[in-house]
C-alpha cells in the first residue's frame, strides 16, 4: 500500500498537458469488464455458446501511468481493484482454482498491476501523431493478488487493442480490449475497459521575483 500511495503522489505531482513525443506522460481512469468463463473449457462444457454473457462478467476498476519513449512506443502501469469469477459447474481435484460449489463465493477480490509496452499507430508515420482518433495494441506481463486462491497468486499476459478519441487538447475518450494469459492458475480470460486519459507533463517551477 505505501508503493501504491508513493507512485500516485509522484503520478500526482504533475499538470495536465498532451502526452506526445514533447509532453511524455498520461493518467488513465477507466471501468474494466472481466470475463473468466468464455475461455473455460470446464464451465463451456456445461454451457455450450455461451459468449461474454452478461452473467459472467465481473467489475474493477483501474488507474494507469503511461510514459513516451517515442513516437511509435509508451510504457505504462496500470493498477486494477476489483473482483473476479471463475465458478465451476463441475469440480475438478486437479485444477488450483476449483473449489466446492457450496463454498464458493462469485465476487473475488483481486488486486493486480501490469507493465504494458503500448504501439501507438498515430507516430506521424501511419498517422499524425495530433490525430483525433489514436489507435494502438499493447502486450505486457502482470501480477494478480487473489483473496480465494490456493496460493493468492497468479501471472498473465496480456496482449489486446484499444483507440483514443481526442475530446480537447488534453483529455481522450479511451477503450480497450484484452485477452490476458494466465500462466499460474491457467485461467485465461477476457478485459473490456473504457474510460478516460488525462494528458501529462512535469510542473514547471515558478521563479520568485526580486
Amino acid at each position: 500500500m505505501r508503493l501504491i500511495y508513493l507512485w500516485c503522489c509522484c503520478v500526482f505531482s504533475m499538470q495536465i498537458m498532451a502526452q506526445t513525443s514533447k509532453h511524455k506522460n498520461s493518467l488513465s481512469y477507466k471501468f474494466v469488464l472481466t470475463d473468466y468463463n468464455t475461455l473455460d473449457p470446464i464451465y463451456q462444457a456445461s454451457n455450450p455458446g455461451r459468449v461474454l454473457h452478461a452473467e459472467d462478467l465481473n467489475y474493477a476498476g483501474e488507474i494507469g501511468f503511461f510514459r513516451n519513449i517515442n513516437r511509435s512506443l509508451n510504457l505504462g502501469l496500470p493498477l486494477r481493484i476489483g473482483s473476479m469469477d471463475a465458478h465451476h459447474s463441475v469440480f475438478e481435484a486437479g485444477d488450483s482454482l476449483c473449489q466446492p460449489c457450496s463454498k464458493r463465493k462469485r465476487n473475488e477480490l483481486f488486486l493486480g498491476g501490469d507493465l504494458v509496452a503500448v504501439y501507438k499507430f498515430n507516430n506521424d508515420y501511419l498517422l499524425k501523431e495530433d490525430f483525433l482518433i489514436a489507435p494502438y495494441v499493447l502486450l505486457g506481463v502482470g501480477g494478480l493478488y487473489l483473496s480465494q486462491r490456493t496460493g493468492h497468486f497468479d501471472v498473465q499476459i496480456p496482449m489486446g487493442l484499444g483507440v483514443n478519441i481526442k475530446l480537447t487538447k488534453l483529455l481522450y475518450l479511451q477503450a480497450q480490449f484484452e485477452y490476458r494469459k494466465s500462466l499460474v492458475i491457467q485461467k485465461d480470460n477476457f478485459a473490456i475497459s473504457g474510460g478516460i486519459s488525462w494528458l501529462l507533463t512535469a510542473m514547471k517551477k515558478s521563479v520568485p521575483k526580486e
